[in-house]
């Protein structure tokens, strides 16, 4: 099955030019296996929320609040902004924990948002997103700073 016969007759026996098959398959067949096992542990690392559609419109009287962000600038001062075109509040970071604590009761469920400068340290807004998770903040997400973004002008390095 697997060896070819030289049917002629002579002694100069020519070297075969076949793959094997055999241990191709075998191999691959023990890869498969490999990531057959793996993979569903793999897949349980990762806890996706899918929103639920919503087929009720929202009451029409009701007034939903506006988003929250914690903003930080160049100078590294933190602020807090509701709404998009809301007034920054400023807040020292020494007291930011309270601040944020007094906040969770309306914001602690809902998505919060991160705004950093650009040319920040990264390392402070890594502090900042574990600031608010102790806090109770559950939704943390990052957005741009479009008025950092501006004020950075065309010294902003390019994206990669």
């Amino acid at each position: 099955m697997g060896a070819s016969i030289n049917q002629g007759g002579g002694d100069d026996a020519a070297p075969v030019a076949e793959i094997n098959v055999t241990p191709l398959v075998d191999v691959m067949l023990v890869l498969l296996i490999i990531f057959m096992v793996s993979m569903p542990a793999m897949m349980n690392q990762l806890v996706i929320e899918i929103p639920k559609k919503s087929n009720t419109p929202p009451p029409p009287n009701v007034k939903p609040k506006p988003t929250m962000y914690v903003v930080v600038d160049d100078a590294g001062g933190y602020f807090f902004q509701f709404g998009l075109d809301g007034a920054l509040e400023p807040v020292l970071f020494e007291e930011l924990p309270g601040k944020l604590i007094d906040k969770a009761a309306d914001y602690s469920k809902e998505l919060v948002y991160v705004k950093a400068a650009p040319r920040l340290d990264y390392g402070r807004v890594v502090v900042l997103i574990e600031t608010m998770g102790k806090a109770g903040y559950a939704k943390v997400a990052l957005d741009k700073n479009d008025a950092a973004a501006q004020m950075d002008g065309a010294t902003a390095a390019p994206p990669v």
